[in-house]
């Protein structure tokens, strides 16, 4: 330990664990160095010891130089050990204080024990430098060290003067940088006034010098008005403008003498005791610069366990500046000693100030007095009521035992046990009453009344003779000594409608008038119609059954069969049911047709949906076949037909309601039933697939020649094929034989139409030519007439009449094989078939 080291004595220690901290080299290092810190520890007693030694700083450089701040010891008894800490000081480090502190935990057997941290001060120094005869040089006055520092006086700025040689054979010029204090000190840096040569004074920033010569700079450090106590250790760095790379540093050690100044003031809240204890506020100002901890205790001056004092705490720390109080609270013991009348009763007390550090405090002393206030002339006015309470007490006790009349009966509570109850449940209305005094009862008459006053129930009288219930009460009541408690007891209310049920007691004794008592409105709801829940349909899209091969596309879609589309359902209440009611409708929403199914006998299925239903409280059908399969779009509605509720005399408006109330039909949403998509299979003249455009030579003098058109549609039944110009329509497969004109072009289209309205065209234009005129051989050749025909040849050119290979004059040419045109635009009959959306 040295004078670096300082121990915390704020706790007392007892503990046979010691801790001996120790540095090798005296708390002072360079950058780029190392700092090793030696911790012995000694173990005085007989157990064994594991001990926790850890560093630990509020700055973050602790983590950065040190790699292992945190280390373990075991210890044996009567054992020491050392540990080693290393810090290492990196090259850049600047000139300050570092402060760390040693912290010991014990484990193990000596888990209990305290050891107080010790705080130590690491002084980082000035880097060594090695100057050549060229480096500038300076000096600073005054010269200070650690143990001579330069003491700081509160408002008087501490004076710093740099001498500064300038060595190099360059003007030079130098600027000063101060770092290493705190935020609110402040330096003021003075360099020399350059003067121009007009005579006017230039305040710079830096200072120039010649080389050989020398110049001075000055630097004020202003403190605070009140600093806080401690060692500052600004550092000044000369800067040159010709070497950025050289910095040059110098220290200066100051040192703040402590200033205490600490004072107390007991400021009264309230001293007066009413209804709650007094409060005083204990006040600290601590006016100086150190930190100031202060212990304090209260002394009573009045007799012992007459009053009693709170204190939160009993020491409080103060930073330098700064101000706290503490919250005094008393209050006077045993209520009974309380004075009636005067000035009050008062109860002195003293509180002891005390600093550990014995430093001056003022006051060391505080008094204060708290005073117990008189009662209020109510407390003696409510002692004077108690006691006329007491007599009147009397006088009600006995006219209670002795003079008072019998207690005639009261309706305590009178209700229904529930508001709704149900007809399916075989539900009746409950009630239920709590009567004081039943052995005063002479009737009792429960009614039941609709809304409009006529009666629904009873009447019920029960008659009380004795000292017993009647025997219809009996089990559903239970009689204490002064209580009737009766609960679920029945009526004769079954029916569907809304009751008011009315109690009326008849109390025994001439004059005694019948106490009568209403319920709130009782409903018991009719029995709830069978109604369809669910409705769904297997698919909602079919396409139709049809012959050929289906696409992918319609591969993707289920096939409507001869059973049609099929339906699932859910209906509850099924025990009710007599009859289902499918209808079907188009979107257009007319009836395409319905289906019965009657249930003749209740809780058995018919026949036609025993193969796909399940029939219990709930109708769970399912795949119920319809025999709807037509192309088209539909919608399909199911309605539940239950049994006629039979009505009562009463009740007429109930079961007009009820009627309102029947289900509604259930419906599905649409469902679609897509037609076949067509395909033009085959579009053939004379056997050969149909161009776009044929060209056809016709000799004059002869007949037209005759075309045989054949085609193949896949499509569904509701699909229309039309051969136009004629005949029009026609089957999905067949052919025909067609003259054409003689002149002119003739357009042969073959044109399917859906049920859904899509349109799908093959055509075929045909034109024809006088093989005779000058133009035919081009237009045979450009034309593309068929091989075999006047016109043409093999070889592709056109022949002349009567040239080899020709026909005769006058013969007819059997019709060749037609081939297509070759222009250089496409016709619109030569498009490509396609769909027509309407």
């Amino acid at each position: 330990m040295n004078a670096n080291s300082l121990t915390e004595t704020g706790k007392p220690t007892h503990t046979p664990l010691s801790v001996i901290v120790s540095a090798w080299d005296r708390y002072r290092v360079t950058p780029d160095s190392h700092h090793y810190l030696g911790v012995t520890i000694t173990n005085r007693g007989d157990q064994d010891a594991v001990v926790q030694v850890r560093l630990e700083s509020p700055s973050e450089l602790l983590s950065q130089w040190c790699n292992q701040p945190e280390q373990w010891l075991a210890l044996s008894g009567n054992k020491s050990g050392e540990l080693t800490f290393c810090i290492e000081v990196p090259g850049e480090a600047l000139p300050q204080w570092f402060d760390y502190e040693v912290v010991v935990r014990p484990q193990g057997a000596y888990a209990d024990d305290y050891l107080p941290p010790t705080r130590c001060r690491l002084q980082i120094l000035a880097p060594e430098t090695s100057e050549t005869t060229q480096d500038p040089t300076f000096t600073i006055s005054p010269i200070t060290t650690p143990d001579r520092p330069v003491i700081v006086q509160p408002g008087i700025p501490v004076a710093v003067e740099l001498l500064i040689e300038n060595r190099s054979e360059r003007v030079d010029r130098f600027r000063l940088e101060c770092t290493g204090l705190p935020e609110d000190w402040h330096v003021q840096i003075e360099y020399p006034r350059d003067f121009t040569g007009l005579g006017l004074v230039r305040i710079d920033e830096s200072v120039g010098i010649n080389p050989g010569d020398r110049g001075t700079i000055r630097a004020y450090i202003h403190a605070p008005n009140l600093p806080l106590a401690g060692h500052y250790l600004p550092t000044f760095r000369l800067a040159s403008e010709n070497d950025a790379t050289l910095g040059l540093l110098a220290l200066v050690y100051l040192r703040v003498e402590p200033t205490y100044q600490l004072q107390a003031q007991l400021q009264t809240l309230q001293d007066q005791v009413r209804d709650r204890p007094a409060q005083f506020s204990l006040q600290f100002a601590n006016l100086g610069n150190t930190a100031r901890q202060v212990q304090f205790a209260l002394t009573s001056l009045s007799p012992p366990d007459t009053c009693t004092y709170t204190l939160p705490t009993d020491t409080v720390t103060l930073a330098p500046q700064t101000t706290t109080q503490v919250l005094v609270e008393g209050r006077p013991q045993h209520w009974w000693t309380r004075p009636w009348f005067g000035i009050g009763k008062s109860y002195p007390f003293r509180i002891d100030l005390k600093a550990p550090d014995h430093r001056p405090i003022s006051p060391e002393t505080l008094q204060g007095t708290l005073t117990w206030v008189p009662r209020p002339w109510w407390q003696l006015l409510l002692v004077v009521l108690a006691g006329l309470g007491v007599l009147g007490t009397l006088i009600f006790l006995i006219w209670w035992f002795f003079l008072r009349p019998p207690t005639p009966p009261n309706v305590l509570e009178f209700a229904a046990e529930d508001s709704r109850y149900a007809e399916a449940n075989g539900d009746m209305a409950r009630v239920r009453w709590q009567i004081e005094h039943p052995n005063r009862i002479q009737t009792l008459k429960l009614t039941g009344y609709s809304a409009d006053g006529a009666v629904l129930s009873g009447p019920l009288i029960y008659e009380f003779t004795g000292n017993s219930l009647p025997a219809a009460l009996r089990p559903f009541c239970t009689q204490q000594k002064v209580l009737l408690v009766c609960n679920q007891i029945r009526t004769d209310a079954f029916q569907p409608g809304k009751y008011v049920f009315e109690l009326t007691l008849t109390p025994k004794g001439r004059q005694k008038k019948p106490i009568v008592l209403k319920t709130s409105p009782v409903e018991i709801a009719a029995k709830p119609f069978p109604t369809v829940t669910v409705l769904t349909p297997k698919a909602l899209i079919y396409r139709e059954a049809a012959a050929g091969n289906p696409t992918p596309a319609e591969r993707a879609i289920p096939m409507v069969d001869q059973a049609g589309v099929r339906l699932g359902w859910v209906v509850t209440m099924a025990q009710d049911l007599t009859a289902l009611h499918l209808v079907g409708r188009d979107k257009e929403n007319k009836m395409v047709g319905e289906i019965w199914f009657q249930f003749s006998t209740p809780g058995e299925l018919p026949d036609a949906l025993r193969p796909f239903c399940t029939l219990g409280d709930v109708l769970i059908c399912r795949d119920v076949p319809t025999g709807l399969n037509t192309v088209g779009e539909y919608r399909l509605e199911l309605q539940a037909i239950g049994l006629k509720k039979p009505t009562s005399e009463n009740g007429a408006d109930n079961a007009t309601a009820a009627a309102a109330s029947e289900p509604k039909p259930k419906s599905t949403e649409v469902i679609k039933i897509q037609p076949q998509i067509p395909q033009i299979l085959r579009f053939q003249i004379n056997g050969k697939e149909a161009p776009a455009k044929l060209l056809v030579p016709i000799i004059p003098g002869t007949a037209p020649p005759v075309i045989q058109v054949s085609w193949q549609v896949q499509a569904g039944s509701t699909t229309q094929v039309e051969l136009t110009p004629a005949p029009g329509s026609v089957p999905l497969m067949g052919k025909i034989s067609l003259p054409l004109s003689p002149q002119g072009s003739n357009t042969i289209a073959l044109q399917v139409k859906t049920a859904t309205g899509e349109i799908i065209t093959r055509a075929v234009t045909i034109e024809t030519y006088d093989p005779s005129q000058k133009d035919a051989a081009a237009k045979a050749a450009g034309g593309g007439a068929a091989p075999g025909t006047p016109g043409s040849s093999a070889g592709g050119g056109a022949n002349a009449p009567g040239a080899p290979g020709a026909a005769g004059a006058g013969t007819p040419t059997p019709f060749g094989t037609p081939a297509p045109a070759t222009n250089d635009q496409v016709s619109p009959a030569e498009q490509p078939p396609q769909f027509n959306r309407n």
